[in-house]
């Protein structure tokens, strides 16, 4: 076990709640308090969904018989053209206390769907946000490196959340089918990489790095490469690198106006804001090599997309980086440096396997969450959503080659 493992969703215990609960729609603001209060994701937040085009989003509260918010949600919504009949949406969420919501989802899950209903959803997603399994980085690597395939999921764990087998249990009992196989997520990934900062100081992270990573944080510091965090006026730096990096890897790199309507979202007025977004650059006497889009919420410090050049790679700044972006992290009291999903059908000389290698060696633990499920409320439409879905993929196909694929697979 390495020496700091993220820890699991708490056990449950027996939290009094005042019920029966009721879902009603909030304001951003109101959902953003509570959301922060309880830990939740930043995909719940109005930030995430003003950056989501083609999507209705609307906030959620929980309230208890007392009028207690003690939950919130993002639902984002797509219609069927011409009907009034939508797929609704909750990416990695909602934001509730899940260890009480363990010990008896349906007090908090069935106001929900009776929500959903009311409101004509014929599905129902929520990428539940609850730990469910803990490897350690080590066997992890050595998985990858001896088999190809990342099969580890067979290995042993660090944790076994009981909790989350509990959640699992009454949502198969109650239909609520799982999106995608072995940690391939439909939407949002159920398998992320997470370095713990809780009570760690900078010398102790640096210590949870192997020892390529910290060579290479210490090349970069020689060759004088320095990182700075910049606003939404970084963006054309970071796409060019950003659109680099997928020729030199061979993945489809979004358009520069994704990450524009990203960064302008979740702009804040200081790096210290509890909801903000950052292009981090790491150059040389102004020579940018690396950039990357992180965005804090809370407690969470996430790294959501990067780019590299060619150009003086020796100097490594793609480290220096993510290790100045890790310190920054620690220091503005987060709990959790998230740097985000892969799937598990990866082949080993894939260039996004190297880039799994990169997040394990800075320290990162492979933490599994319960992840995405649906209720399909009325077969019918959601035979038809799916249908239409499918027609509106192939025409953009027709179009401009891939890029509809992308697009519905990452929500």
């Amino acid at each position: 076990m390495t020496e700091q493992t993220p820890a699991p969703a708490p056990t449950p215990q027996a939290t009094p709640v005042a019920g029966p609960l009721t879902v009603r729609e909030i304001s951003g603001d109101e959902a953003v308090e509570t959301l922060l209060e309880l830990g939740g994701s930043f995909l719940q937040t109005p930030a995430w969904g003003r950056a989501k085009a083609g999507w209705r989003r609307t906030h959620l509260g929980w309230f208890d018989a007392s009028g207690a918010r003690v939950g919130a949600g993002l639902v984002l919504s797509r219609t069927i053209p011409r009907l009034s009949r939508s797929y609704a949406y909750l990416p990695e969420g909602p934001g509730l206390p899940w260890d009480v919501v363990a010990t008896d989802p349906a007090a908090w899950l069935d106001p929900l769907v009776a929500w959903a209903k009311a409101n004509k959803a014929f599905a129902l997603r929520l990428g539940y946000p609850v730990v469910s399994r803990i490897w350690d980085r080590e066997p992890v690597k050595k998985q990858v490196v001896d088999n190809g395939l990342l099969s580890f999921t067979s290995l042993p764990t660090a944790v076994d959340n009981p909790a989350a087998r509990s959640l699992e249990a009454w949502l198969d009992r109650n239909h609520w089918l799982p999106l995608g196989a072995d940690g391939v997520a439909v939407g949002q990934p159920r398998l992320l990489c997470i370095v713990d900062l809780r009570g760690r100081s900078e010398a102790e992270l640096l210590k949870g790095m192997n020892q390529q990573w910290r060579r290479n944080v210490k090349k970069a510091e020689k060759a004088g490469v320095q990182v700075r965090a910049v606003g939404p006026e970084g963006l054309d730096t970071f796409h060019a690198l950003y659109v680099e990096s997928a020729d030199r890897d061979n993945f489809l790199p979004r358009p520069k106006a994704y990450f524009d309507v990203m960064a302008r979202s979740f702009a804040s007025d200081g790096a210290d804001a509890p909801v903000s977004a950052r292009f981090y650059e790491a150059h040389i006497d102004g020579d940018v090599l690396a950039s990357a889009l992180m965005i804090r919420f809370g407690r969470t410090f996430s790294y959501l997309y990067g780019g590299s050049t060619e150009r003086n790679r020796d100097a490594r700044a793609s480290n220096a980086l993510q290790w100045q972006a890790m310190r920054d992290a620690a220091a503005a009291g987060c709990e959790a440096y998230d740097f985000r999903g892969f799937n598990t059908s990866l082949g080993a000389t894939s260039p996004l396997t190297g880039l799994l290698l990169f997040k394990l060696g800075a320290g990162a633990d492979v933490v599994e969450m319960v992840g995405e499920r649906e209720l399909v409320i009325s077969r019918f439409w959601h035979l038809a959503f799916e249908k239409a879905m499918a027609a509106r993929i192939a025409i953009n196909k027709r179009r401009k080659a891939a890029r509809a694929s992308a697009d519905a697979a990452d929500i």
